[in-house]
């Protein structure tokens, strides 16, 4: 496949000109948030795509764009069989507790490269089903015979699809007053889901990142409350943060869970405000070219889109 080149300023060799991607990469979590923004920017960048799919899905919106369909259920290793074979790398967005189960598969398929999104939640001090199930994830890739990056995100966002900000947004628009459980002095970093996607494009095309672990998020940590008076500034609002007690917030938050009601947050999510979600995306930056945008200027963009028509 041919290296996709810009025009030359002149003067030697073009530093803007792009390696070519591995190809064909099968993508899995390719109908997700992350994986709708991902899989315009590879097929731009000329990879063939093999998208795999669980079963009963509707994927109907693929079918004119990716080269294969493939079928398999992620948590079932025994329906693996067949679904990496003849991809050359391997995009899992699908979530870090499926790799066990998956490595088999890849080094059975001759995959020889994979990006793995994990998180930077696997850092938490707290009792973390989810964060332990993660790190057993990368410690599979660890001893496998793959040649991963592995990427952790902090808080991701960016469009009406992501699970975190919109709705802080919508709430914002419509009521100034912000509960947050503890005060909202603890760190937040979170990345735009365009600068996430251009940080797995980049490990792909880059071979030094192999067996390589990096945090992305944006270009600076900020408390939880300026995080949310931002929010409010890019819908027109000033908010109006009212510090709650943790310890009574995490108590409602159980009882609804034990009383099989919803929450608006899950008791996790309450003790985890205690930690700082600050990461260091100085390798990121190095070895990635990581350049993520402002948090001001990605929560205008996703407000705008958010705006009533």
């Amino acid at each position: 496949m041919q290296n996709l080149a810009l025009p030359s300023h002149g003067g030697g060799a073009d530093p803007r000109v792009r390696p070519a991607l591995p190809s064909p990469v099968a993508v899995t979590g390719v109908l997700g948030f992350v994986g709708s923004h991902l899989l315009p920017r590879l097929l731009e960048r000329g990879a063939r795509v093999i998208a795999l799919v669980r079963p009963g899905r509707d994927a109907s919106r693929l079918e004119d764009r990716v080269t294969e369909i493939r079928r398999a259920n992620l948590d079932d290793p025994g329906t693996l069989a067949g679904a990496f074979e003849g991809a050359e790398a391997v995009v899992h967005l699908s979530g870090l507790a499926q790799v066990p189960g998956l490595v088999a598969a890849l080094e059975g398929a001759g995959v020889r490269r994979g990006v793995f999104v994990s998180s930077a939640g696997v850092r938490t001090r707290l009792e973390s089903r989810s964060a332990d199930a993660k790190r057993a994830g990368e410690e599979a890739l660890r001893r496998s015979s793959i040649g991963y990056t592995i990427l952790r995100p902090s808080m991701i966002y960016g469009t009406p699809a992501d699970r975190n900000l919109a709705r802080l947004l919508r709430w914002l628009r419509a009521c100034p007053l912000v509960p947050v459980p503890g005060g909202g002095a603890t760190l937040q970093q979170p990345v735009h889901v365009g600068d996430l996607v251009a940080a797995i494009t980049n490990a792909l095309e880059r071979p030094e990142t192999e067996r390589k672990e990096y945090d992305v998020g944006g270009p600076e940590a900020l408390t939880l409350r300026d995080l949310i008076h931002a929010c409010a500034a890019s819908v027109g609002r000033r908010a109006f943060v009212l510090g709650v007690p943790l310890g009574p917030a995490h108590g409602a938050a159980s009882l609804l869970r034990r009383l099989g009601l919803r929450s608006p947050v899950r008791p996790e999510q309450i003790l985890r405000l205690t930690e700082s979600k600050a990461v260091d995306i100085s390798a990121a930056r190095r070895d990635l070219g990581f350049e993520p945008r402002s948090f001001a200027d990605g929560i205008r963009a996703e407000a705008k889109l958010l705006s009533p028509r």
